[in-house]
């Protein structure tokens, strides 16, 4: 991946994690890998859908990051299948926990926390 497409799927993340993603509810049930991609790559294109198509067409990388993010830092857990695979279940406190520490420590929602027109600059320039 590029640097600037590194860049592009970072502020989707952000974006997504700043707004919509402390809203999120989920089943509690456990998921197979592929469905939470599924699942996350429309949440992305949903809350970035302002930005427009250029911006959208990457949201399958930018939701495959958010959950693989979201699994590594236990806000989703894993479970090995029976018969092989993985399974993924919820975790709705450790979620809400690793959401605040997202919004109040990175520097892309601080700084858009800090301009208010941060994000239509920030989308425009990455796909200038």
């Amino acid at each position: 991946m590029t640097s600037a497409m590194s860049a592009l799927i970072d502020h989707m993340i952000a974006y997504y994690v700043a707004g919509p993603a402390a809203e999120l509810s989920v089943a509690p049930r456990f998921y197979p890998y592929g469905e939470l991609q599924l699942i996350f790559e429309d949440k992305v294109s949903v809350a970035v859908r302002k930005f427009g198509p250029k911006v959208r067409k990457h949201s399958k990388e930018a939701g495959k990051a958010f959950i693989d993010r979201m699994i590594e830092t236990g806000a989703w857990s894993t479970n090995q299948g029976e018969y092989g695979g993985s399974m993924h279940q919820f975790q709705a406190d450790r979620f809400r926990e690793v959401i605040r520490t997202e919004q109040d420590a990175n520097p892309i929602i601080q700084n858009a926390k800090a301009d208010p027109d941060y994000w239509d600059k920030a989308f425009g320039d990455l796909m200038g």
